[in-house]
């Protein structure tokens, strides 16, 4: 997956639609705390720090951004330190290039954070990824899940629209290993994983816009974008009543307008 992701130059927050009063809500969720340490799973560019610092300008916390792509933790090391003094960095925030599930931490945590990243982990490794995350948690501490909301075969048309566009965009690594659950799949991965299961603490809607992929991810290419439009219009027409009833598919000048959730689980 990582050689995947050395080559994939996104924005996470354009490409996933996340807005101000999105950023909001997650901080009132999470309930971080002066002096408080936490682990950003995946963290791409470090927003969440950088979005923290807007809400509280001097605020004290303690910020490990993990990545395992070297040029997304570069990004994150550039994009911090353009926004954020030089004490800061130098006494609050590290930086781990590293697999997750190979991470050690010297200290135990606040807070780990799975912020759109859990699907990004194969199907054999969801369950030790849990338990890796509760695993680096101090007693108090919390685990939050930021994720797509999938039930039932809603799950299964996602997960297609997905995978497609990584099969344009020569994503194969992703496109083989990347596993989108349902919420049913979701609190089975939790019972093995020994974490009682919970519902969402918040659901956002998520306007998934075909567009903001174009140029970041299929380049540009017209007919590689029109192969990708004809495959969620046909997988749409043959989906089940539950997806038909639960999802709305609307066409645009630039594309399609696909309403899908997501979640944030607190545990």
């Amino acid at each position: 997956m990582t050689e995947d992701y050395n080559r994939r130059t996104v924005e996470y927050a354009h490409i996933h639609a996340t807005s101000r009063i999105h950023f909001d809500i997650f901080f009132d969720i999470l309930g971080l705390k002066e002096g408080q340490r936490l682990l950003d799973v995946g963290g791409g560019y470090g927003e969440i720090l950088l979005e923290y610092m807007k809400r509280n300008q001097g605020g004290q916390v303690f910020y490990d951004l993990l990545e395992p792509s070297a040029l997304q933790l570069e990004k994150g090391r550039t994009r911090i330190s353009a926004d954020i003094s030089e004490a800061f960095m130098h006494q609050n925030v590290q930086f781990f290039q590293n697999d997750f599930l190979d991470f050690q931490s010297e200290n135990l945590l606040d807070h780990v954070l799975l912020k759109m990243v859990f699907h990004e982990f194969s199907w054999n490794n969801k369950v030790a990824v849990l338990k890796k995350a509760k695993s680096l948690l101090k007693a108090g501490g919390h685990l939050t899940v930021w994720r797509p909301y999938l039930r039932g075969s809603v799950r299964d048309f996602f997960s297609s629209v997905i995978q497609k566009k990584d099969e344009l965009a020569g994503f194969g690594t992703m496109q083989r290993t990347r596993y989108f659950c349902s919420e049913e799949e979701f609190e089975a991965l939790l019972l093995e994983a020994g974490i009682t299961p919970a519902e969402p603490i918040f659901l956002l809607e998520y306007i998934f816009d075909t567009s903001r992929r174009f140029e970041s991810e299929l380049k540009g290419d017209q007919h590689l974008y029109q192969q990708w439009i004809s495959h969620i219009l046909d997988a749409y027409k043959s989906a089940d009543d539950l997806v038909r009833q639960q999802v709305k598919v609307v066409e645009s000048p630039g594309g399609l307008f696909i309403n899908f959730q997501r979640a944030i689980f607190r545990f």
